[in-house]
């Protein structure tokens, strides 16, 4: 599989949650030149808890934890604002009116865009990680350019909506994407929707960030 998890990538900056490069590789010069490296769009790792904190950029509020990472490129006409940590990273799948056809050419890439551009709310592809601002500097990713996602098989940060389906939130809840600008829900549903992503592993409440757990891979091959 040409995106089965790896060894490790090359991460500019040392971080996970600071890749935004205008190259999947990660290495580009002031020419626009790009340098081969481990990474390559769509290329995927997974990481233990400890790995994961370590590779989490000092003063980030919250650490990247165990799971699978992907690289992504972000579709040139998202809004940078939705596409920052603990947001959802949704599934574009062509540009203009062809979406919903095949050959589907931005999901092949793949691209990924934010809440306000998606195509559909059961498209999610993971949750975004660049925080907005960190050490006093803009990190969201920059529309066009290549960054990571979180796409499960572990635990991630993520936002939650001001409001909930469900009036009794718990461990073990299911969690839907879907939510205003790209902010999680805890479901009152007791099977898996359209919209779930993962399970509750800390107590959800609304407008606060929690941590969700999700046994699977949201896979996409590219080739």
């Amino acid at each position: 599989m040409a995106n089965a998890p790896t060894v490790g990538i090359f991460l500019p900056g040392g971080s996970l949650n600071t890749f935004n490069s205008s190259a999947a590789s990660g290495q580009v010069d002031a020419y626009g030149l790009t340098y081969p490296t481990a990474s390559t769009r769509g290329k995927m790792i997974e990481l233990g808890a400890n790995e994961a904190a370590n590779l989490t950029a000092p003063n980030t509020t919250y650490p990247m934890l165990d799971g699978a990472y992907q690289i992504v490129q972000l579709d040139s006409g998202a809004n940078a604002t939705y596409a920052t940590q603990g947001l959802a990273a949704y599934i574009k799948l062509d540009s203009g009116a062809t979406a919903g056809a095949l050959p589907e050419t931005d999901f092949v890439v793949p691209i990924v865009t934010d809440y306000t551009h998606k195509d559909n709310a059961g498209l999610c592809a993971g949750v975004f990680l660049n925080q907005a601002t960190l050490n006093g500097q803009s990190n969201a990713p920059t529309p066009g350019n290549y960054t990571l996602i979180w796409v499960g098989a572990g635990r991630c940060y993520v936002n939650y909506d001001s409001t909930f389906a469900n009036n009794s939130p718990a461990l073990g809840d299911l969690i839907n994407a879907g939510g205003s600008n790209g902010t999680f829900t805890d479901s009152s549903a007791s099977a898996y929707g359209p919209n779930t992503v993962g399970k509750a592993v800390t107590t959800p409440a609304v407008s606060t960030t929690g941590v969700i757990y999700a046994s699977d891979i949201f896979y996409r091959l590219v080739p």
